[in-house]
């Protein structure tokens, strides 16, 4: 529909550069960058935004508190279930059955059963079998909870019994990415009309959302042979707001201060009057409209924030009370 009116302006951005907009989470996920030179557009032009490349440490962790998804509950014998907090970090399979084994048996020792418990995991139906050491000692597993690890080791929510030899075999497949095969790059000040997010129904702020490759403790490079492009309700622009999270906004990607790049092209866009004046009818929200809705959001997630540390504390203090 638009024609280039002139040349574009190329953005690089290290987050190391940026100004911290979160200061009571060093997730590194959230800064602002501010331009040295107002970045305006004429009467007869429209702004548009594109990410061309990134390059992303992948240094978060798929299991976490962050993450809401780092617990086991379960319980031997008609006792008390018992909630174990699972070391956060980034676990194959393999790995997180072993970590998981070692809190249950701790746990058994304590409740004065002694089980063993063995994990089998099945590379071809991609599923995990639980056995116990004397299936007459019942384990029942709650995975209902909400911070839960049932994804990876592939469950859906429910009690899961081992009364038998045969114990329990998962009955989804094991997903260690915990659904968050992607993250989704941000830009709250910077207002648009033509991303819709399905977790909320509603226009969104964001500009890529890069596939998560499996290289734990590496650097994944994001290079979109045609990167999207997306237009601007705004004229003006005196700074840019970089946001990192999962698909839900309020899930925020803790790089554990690591550091990434993201390169932007700004580019204009020659429109008629009568074009623009259809398009504008058809398609913006009002600018200021946009603005208070990522400001929502952003009030919203940092208010959670807060509310994890706090609870963390609680729970930290509890633990060293008793």
């Amino acid at each position: 529909m638009y024609e280039k009116s002139r040349g574009d302006i190329f953005i690089s951005v290290r987050s190391r550069d940026l100004i911290n907009m979160s200061q009571e989470l060093d997730f590194n996920n959230y800064g602002r960058f501010d331009l040295f030179q107002e970045i305006l557009a004429q009467e007869d032009e429209i702004l548009a935004v594109q990410l061309v490349s990134a390059t992303i440490p992948n240094s978060f962790y798929n299991l976490s508190n962050n993450n809401n998804n780092n617990t086991i509950t379960f319980n031997e014998n008609g006792g008390a279930y018992t909630t174990l907090t699972i070391p956060s970090g980034s676990y194959n399979i393999l790995e997180l059955s072993t970590e998981i084994k070692t809190l249950l048996e701790a746990q058994s020792v304590i409740n004065g059963n002694n089980l063993t418990y063995t994990f089998v995991y099945d590379e071809i139906t991609n599923t995990l079998n639980i056995t116990n050491s004397n299936p007459t000692i019942i384990t029942i597993f709650d995975f209902t909870t909400i911070t839960s690890c049932r994804r990876f080791i592939g469950f859906t929510s429910k009690f899961a019994t081992i009364n038998t030899v045969a114990g329990i075999t998962s009955d989804r497949t094991v997903d260690i990415t915990d659904t968050k095969n992607s993250i989704y790059v941000r830009l709250p000040n910077l207002s648009n009309s033509k991303v819709i997010e399905s977790s909320t129904g509603k226009f969104s702020n964001v500009v890529a959302v890069l596939p998560v490759e499996l290289s734990r403790n590496n650097f994944f490079v994001y290079e979109p042979p045609v990167p999207f492009v997306v237009e601007l309700s705004q004229k003006q622009i005196n700074s840019i707001d970089f946001l990192i999270t999962y698909q839900n906004q309020l899930e925020n990607v803790n790089f554990e201060r690591a550091d990434w790049e993201l390169n932007l092209m700004i580019s204009f866009y020659h429109t008629n009057q009568r074009t623009k004046q259809i398009d504008d009818h058809l398609h913006n929200l009002p600018a200021e409209l946009n603005n208070q809705i990522n400001k929502f959001y952003i009030e919203q997630m940092n208010q959670q924030n807060k509310e994890k540390m706090l609870n963390e504390f609680v729970k930290n203090n509890e633990l060293k009370i008793n």
